[in-house]
C-alpha cells in the first residue's frame, strides 16, 4: 500500500506525499476493498485547482515544519461568556433518575459482562467521588528559556503585582509557551450551575446512524453529563473532556454528517477521553435548540471544568486561600449546621476527594497532631495546620538547612548564586542580571506568602537586605517555568543545516486511533500528534465508494474518514500560530533556490509544507545520470562540500520483490547479496501529474541499489519497513551503506505490518544509523514513543526536529568509492558517559486505576537507562539503588541497565525513597553516541506477586537534555497524558564526557577480500623478482 505523507519543518511545516507500495501478506486473507484505478475529485479551497485529476492509493508521511511561535499545542478555546443572572446553583440537587424497568423482560449477564459491569460499577464510585481531574486537559511545552535553566518572562521582573499563578503556572505572554507544571492557581471562584441544566434540556445528538433528540443533564455532585440513565455508557464525565468545538472548528463534523450550514452556529463537539477503554478519545456530536441553550451548555462545562482543575490543584498552592475554599464547600450544602468543625471521617473523605493516596493511619496521625486539644474535631485554624502539615516536604527543609545557614531568617542572594552554581550547574555569569530578578521575584513571594498565612509582614527592605523564605525556595524548586527539568534553548542556528542532517519527528498510519486492522480512524488522531509536535504525518488515500477519496489502512477492516476532512484538519494545526493561512499558502509548488544539489534547511522552509510523493511516471535513467554528473561536478569544485562517489558500481538487482515478505518491505529489489524469490510483478501505480508534480524536495524513490544513479539524487527518499532496515544493520558492509547514505539523503522506516496491535520499535536502533524519519504508531504509548518524544521534548521540543550527532553528518564522500568504503569503517570513537541520579521523592501520585480504593498503594520507583550500544556486553553498569531483577523484561527494547528504589508502604501521597539510600544510583555507560542515552523513570505500585504490569506511571528524558541539580519532573500515565499534579523529586549529577582508547574495528568480508587479492598480488610481484 502506499500513500502521501507529509513533512512539516522545524521553523516550517512540510507536508510529504508520495506514493509507496505496502503490501500486506499478513493480511492477505483479508478481503481487498473496492477501488477505481483511476477516480477524479477535487479538494475544496484554492489547492484544488489543477490536482483534479487521476488519484492513486497514496500512502506516506507528511513532513510538517516546526513551529517555533506557536504558544499551544491546543485548538483554540472558547471565549467565556457570562451566564444568565438567573442562573442558580443547587448542589444539592442532581442524581441520575433510574427509569423505568421494562415489564417481563429478564436478562442472564454471562459472567465476562458481570465482571465487566462490576469493574466499570468500581470505576464509576471512584470517579464520581473525586473532585476534579487527575491529568491535564491538554500536553503542554517548555517556555522560552535560555541555558540557565530560568523561564524568562515578558513581563518586568521588578513589578510587585506577581499571583502565585505567575510564578508557577501556565503563562500566556509572547514569549511564553504553556509550561508543563503542576497549576499553581489563583484560588477558583465559585461556579454558577444553571439550574436548568441539572434538570436536563433537549439537545439533538447526531451519530453516523441516526439524529435523535435527547434528554442531556449535568450532575453537579459527580460532574458528569447524562443522556441515557438505562445505558451506562450514554455519560461522560467533565473531568474527561479535552475540548469542546463550535463553529469553524467543528465544520468538517457537521459536513461529514450532512447538517446544514445554517446550523453551525448551534452544533458543538465534545472530545473526551473514555477512561474505561484506557483514554480512548471519543466525539459527542450535539445541536443545541436555541442560541440560549447553546451558550448555557459551551460555557458550563468550560467553567466546571477549569474550577475543578484549579481546585483539585490547589495544594501546590502556598497560604490558606485554598483552605478557605475547600472549608467553605464542605459546610455549603450543610448550612444548618451548628458549629463549623470537621471530624476525622469526613476530612478523610475530603483527602481521598483530593487523590490524597495514604494510609489512614498517616492522617491520623497528621490530624491528631493538628487536633492539640484532643476533641476529635478541626476548627478552621486547626484544619489550615493540618494542611499545612500533610503539606509539608521533610527532603526540602534538609535541603534548606544544608545550604542556607541562617535558616529562620531566609536565603541570601549570595546563597542563591552559589546554589544555582554549584549543585544546579547554573552558568550564573551568563545572565546575572537576569538571575538578580528572578531573586527578587522569590523574595516578594515570601512576603506574599507571610501575608496570605496571616502573618504581618515587614515594609519593604531593600536589596541588600532581601532574603528569600523556605516556602518561597520550595515554590522554586517545584516550579516548571524557573527550575525545569529539560534544556529548553533553541537558536536560528540550530535549524540553518539541509534537511537531510536532523531527525524529524514521524508518525506511521498517523489516522488510526487503535490497532492497525479493526481500530478506528479519526481526523482527532491527527490533530493530537499535530498538538504534540508530529512533524511528519501519514495520509493512506482510497478511492471511496461514493467517488470521494477517503482515508484508511487499505485492504484492512480499519474505518473510513475522508480525505478532504484530514487535509482540513492538517492546515488547520500544522501551524497553530499562522491559522489565517489556506493549505495552499504553505504548500512548497517549486524549489526556493533554482539549480540546487542541497536539500533546504528547516529554516528555509518555514511554515511551509512539503509533499512527499513518487513521480508521475518512471525516473527517466538519463535524467537520472544527468543530475549524478551535476553533483559530481558541484562536489569538485566545493573542497570541503560532502561529495558522492564518481563512478557508478553494482548493477540494479531487477524488479523481483525482496525475499521480506512484502508487508515488511518497501523495495523493488532483495537487498545485495540475498536470494531472490521469483513473484508476480504488480503493476505500476499511477500518479496524477499535478500531484507528482509537488514531490520537489522529498521525492518517494523505489529502491534497487545504493550505487544506482537514482539513489544519487539530492531529493530522494527510501522508505523502508523496520523488517529490511533490520537486514541491513546486520550486515557490516550493507550497514556501512546504509549510513553512508543517510549522511547526504533521506530515509523513512516504519513499524512491520505484522505489529497488529500497533506496538513500536526501539527507534534508536535506527537513529544510530542516520535515519531521518523514524515513523512510530503515536496511538500506542510504548516506550519507543516515550523515546521519541524525549528526543524532541528537549532542544528542539516546539519544532520536532533535533540536529543529529556529528557522528552521523560529518562523513565526508569522495570521488573514490574505495576511499569511502574505508573512511566508513573507522571505528566512531567510544565515549565513557558517567551521571548519577538520587530518586528522592514523589509527590500526590495518583492511585492506579485497576487498584481498589481499600486497597494499599505501595509505590517505588525504577530507572532504566537504554544507549545506542545497550546490546553489547560490558557497555554499561550501575552502582547503588535496588536489584531491579531480569533486565530483558519490562520495555522489551534492548538491554536496558536498570536498578529501582525501595518500596514505600502505605503512601502515594508524599513517598521519601532516599531515606534508606536506596534512591542514589550511579551510572557509567560506554557509548558511541553521548546524545542517544535516554533514562525513563518508572512508577509502581508493588504487588507482591512480582507482576511488573503495575506500572501507572511514566517519565522519559533525553540525559543530554536533563537540568543537573534538584529538579521536579513531570509524570505521565500509560496513554501519555500528563498527570495534573504528580511529580517525581530529583537529583541528577552529569561528569564531563570522556573519550574511551579506541580498539581496532573487526575486519569486514570484502576488507578480507581486498586483503587476500593484495597479498596475492604482492607474491607474484615479489616471485617475479
Amino acid at each position: 500500500m502506499s500513500g502521501p505523507e507529509m513533512v512539516c519543518d522545524p521553523l516550517s511545516t512540510s507536508m510529504i506525499s508520495t506514493p509507496g507500495t505496502e503490501s500486506s501478506s499478513a493480511c492477505s486473507t483479508l478481503r481487498e476493498p473496492k477501488r477505481s484505478r483511476a477516480s477524479s475529485f477535487s479538494l475544496p479551497w484554492q489547492i484544488s485547482a489543477g490536482l483534479s485529476s487521476t488519484i492513486p492509493t497514496i500512502k506516506e508521511p507528511a513532513l510538517l515544519a516546526p513551529d517555533p511561535t506557536r504558544k499551544h499545542h491546543t485548538a483554540p478555546q472558547l471565549t467565556s461568556i457570562t451566564l444568565p443572572a438567573s442562573a442558580v446553583t443547587t448542589a444539592s440537587e442532581g442524581g441520575i433518575p433510574t427509569g423505568g424497568s421494562r415489564a417481563g423482560l429478564m436478562r442472564r449477564l454471562s459472567q465476562t459482562a458481570a465482571n465487566k459491569l462490576r469493574k466499570r460499577n468500581s470505576s464509576n464510585k471512584g470517579q464520581n467521588e473525586s473532585s476534579g481531574p487527575v491529568t491535564m486537559r491538554h500536553r503542554s511545552d517548555s517556555g522560552s528559556v535560555k541555558d540557565l535553566g530560568l523561564q524568562y518572562h515578558s513581563r518586568s521582573d521588578d513589578e510587585d503585582d506577581y499571583s502565585v499563578h505567575e510564578v508557577d503556572g501556565p503563562y500566556d505572554s509572547s514569549s511564553t509557551k504553556n509550561l508543563s507544571a503542576p497549576a499553581a492557581p489563583s484560588p477558583p471562584a465559585t461556579v454558577v450551575i444553571p439550574e436548568i441544566l441539572q434538570k436536563g434540556t433537549i439537545l439533538t445528538r447526531v451519530t453516523q446512524k441516526k439524529t435523535s433528540n435527547r434528554t442531556f443533564k449535568l450532575d453537579v455532585q459527580s460532574a458528569k453529563v447524562t443522556w441515557d440513565p438505562s445505558k451506562p455508557s450514554s455519560r461522560f464525565f467533565v473531568d474527561d473532556v479535552k475540548e469542546i468545538r463550535v463553529g469553524a472548528d467543528a465544520r468538517n463534523y457537521r459536513e461529514e454528517f450532512k447538517v446544514a450550514e445554517s446550523r453551525e452556529d448551534l452544533w458543538f463537539t465534545i472530545i473526551y477521553a473514555e477512561h474505561e477503554e484506557n483514554g480512548k478519545l471519543k466525539a459527542l456530536h450535539l445541536i443545541a435548540p436555541d442560541n440560549e441553550s447553546f451558550v448555557l451548555w459551551t460555557t458550563t462545562l468550560e467553567k466546571v471544568l477549569k474550577y475543578r482543575t484549579e481546585f483539585m490543584s490547589g495544594l501546590a498552592v502556598q497560604g490558606d486561600k485554598f483552605v478557605s475554599e475547600h472549608w467553605r464547600n464542605e459546610f455549603a450544602s450543610r448550612p444548618n449546621e451548628k458549629e463549623e468543625r470537621l471530624s476525622f471521617d469526613r476530612v478523610e473523605r475530603l483527602c481521598r476527594r483530593l487523590h490524597v493516596n495514604c494510609s489512614r493511619r498517616f492522617l491520623r496521625k497528621k490530624f491528631n497532631e493538628a487536633d492539640r486539644e484532643g476533641t476529635g474535631y478541626l476548627d478552621f485554624a486547626q484544619f489550615q495546620k493540618f494542611v499545612s502539615l500533610l503539606k509539608e516536604r521533610a527532603e526540602i527543609i534538609e535541603i534548606w538547612r544544608n545550604i542556607v545557614k541562617d535558616a529562620g531568617r531566609g536565603m541570601t542572594r549570595e546563597e542563591f548564586w552559589l546554589f544555582l552554581r554549584d549543585i544546579q550547574q547554573v552558568d550564573v555569569e551568563a545572565d546575572a542580571i537576569h538571575i538578580d530578578r528572578v531573586f527578587r521575584k522569590f523574595c516578594r513571594k515570601s512576603r506574599r506568602i507571610e501575608r496570605m498565612n496571616g502573618i504581618p509582614s515587614p515594609l519593604e527592605p531593600k536589596d541588600a537586605e532581601s532574603r528569600m523564605s523556605m516556602d518561597a525556595f520550595q515554590v522554586f524548586l517545584r516550579s516548571q517555568a524557573f527550575n525545569p527539568p529539560l534544556q529548553t534553548t533553541v537558536t536560528e542556528q540550530d535549524l540553518e543545516q539541509p534537511l537531510n542532517e536532523y531527525f524529524i519527528s514521524s508518525s506511521h498510519n498517523t489516522y488510526l486511533l487503535g490497532r492497525q486492522v479493526v481500530g478506528e480512524s479519526s481526523i482527532e488522531a491527527y490533530i493530537k500528534v499535530l498538538q504534540r509536535g508530529c512533524r511528519c504525518v501519514e495520509v493512506d488515500c482510497w478511492d471511496g465508494d461514493d467517488g470521494r477519496p477517503v482515508v484508511y489502512h487499505g485492504r484492512t477492516f480499519t474505518t473510513k474518514v475522508l480525505f478532504a476532512d484530514v487535509i482540513v484538519a492538517i492546515g488547520k494545526y500544522a501551524f497553530l500560530a499562522s491559522r489565517t493561512l489556506t493549505l495552499k499558502d504553505h504548500l512548497v509548488v517549486e524549489p526556493i533556490v533554482s539549480h540546487s544539489t542541497i536539500l533546504p534547511s528547516p529554516k528555509d522552509l518555514k511554515h511551509k509544507i512539503l509533499i512527499k510523493v513518487k513521480s508521475s511516471e518512471i525516473q527517466d535513467i538519463g535524467a537520472a545520470l544527468e543530475e549524478f554528473e551535476a553533483i559530481k561536478e558541484a562536489n569538485a569544485r566545493q573542497e570541503n562540500a560532502p561529495r558522492v562517489t564518481a563512478t557508478v558500481s553494482g548493477s540494479a538487482t531487477g524488479s523481483s520483490e525482496s525475499t521480506s515478505d512484502s508487508l515488511d518491505s518497501d523495495c523493488h529489489g532483495s537487498p545485495p547479496g540475498e536470494a531472490k524469490v521469483n513473484k508476480p510483478k504488480r503493476k505500476p501505480k499511477k500518479i496524477a501529474p499535478a500531484l507528482g508534480q509537488l514531490g520537489i524536495y522529498i521525492r518517494g524513490q523505489k529502491f534497487s541499489n545504493f550505487a544506482l544513479p537514482e539513489s544519487k539524487t539530492y531529493n530522494h527518499v527510501f522508505s523502508f519497513a523496520e523488517r529490511t532496515a533490520m537486514k541491513f544493520s546486520k550486515d557490516p558492509d550493507k550497514k556501512i551503506a546504509l549510513e553512508k547514505h543517510n549522511v547526504r539523503y533521506l530515509m523513512r522506516v516504519y513499524p512491520s505490518g505484522y505489529r497488529v496491535n500497533s506496538s513500536n520499535f526501539d527507534p534508536n536502533t535506527f537513529w544510530r544509523r542516520g535515519v531521518q524519519m523514524v515513523a512510530l504508531n503515536w496511538q500506542t504509548y510504548d516506550l519507543g514513543l516515550q523515546m521519541n518524544e524525549a528526543m524532541f521534548a528537549s532542544l528542539h521540543d516546539h519544532t520536532g526536529y533535533v540536529l543529529k550527532p556529528k557522528e552521523l553528518r560529518n562523513m565526508k564522500t569522495t570521488n573514490d568509492p574505495m576511499a569511502d568504503a574505508a573512511a566508513a569503517k573507522i571505528r566512531k570513537d567510544k565515549m565513557l558517559v558517567k551521571f548519577s541520579i538520587d530518586v528522592i521523592s514523589a509527590q500526590q501520585l495518583p492511585r492506579p486505576k485497576d487498584q481498589k480504593p481499600d486497597e494499599s498503594f505501595d509505590p517505588f520507583v525504577e530507572v532504566e537507562v537504554f544507549s545506542a550500544d545497550d546490546k553489547a556486553k560490558g557497555a554499561s553498569t550501575v552502582e547503588g539503588g535496588v536489584e531491579a531483577g531480569d533486565s530483558k523484561a519490562a520495555s522489551g527494547l534492548g538491554a536496558p541497565t536498570r536498578r529501582r528504589t525501595v518500596v514505600v508502604r502505605e503512601n502515594g501521597f508524599s513517598p521519601i525513597f532516599s531515606r534508606s539510600g536506596s534512591g542514589k544510583m550511579s551510572f557509567s555507560i560506554q557509548t558511541k553516541f553521548p546524545s542517544l542515552v535516554f533514562v525513563r523513570f518508572a512508577l509502581y505500585n508493588d504487588s507482591n506477586s512480582g507482576d511488573r504490569s503495575s506500572m501507572f506511571g511514566s517519565y522519559t528524558a533525553k540525559l543530554i537534555s536533563l537540568q543537573q541539580g534538584y529538579r521536579h519532573l513531570p509524570l505521565y500515565d500509560n496513554q501519555g497524558e500528563q498527570f495534573l499534579f504528580s511529580t517525581l523529586f530529583v537529583r541528577v549529577q552529569v561528569d564531563p564526557i570522556q573519550p574511551l582508547d579506541i580498539e581496532p574495528e573487526k575486519s569486514t568480508t570484502m576488507e578480507h577480500i581486498r586483503s587476500g587479492v593484495k597479498s596475492v598480488l604482492g607474491n607474484r610481484f615479489s616471485s617475479g623478482r
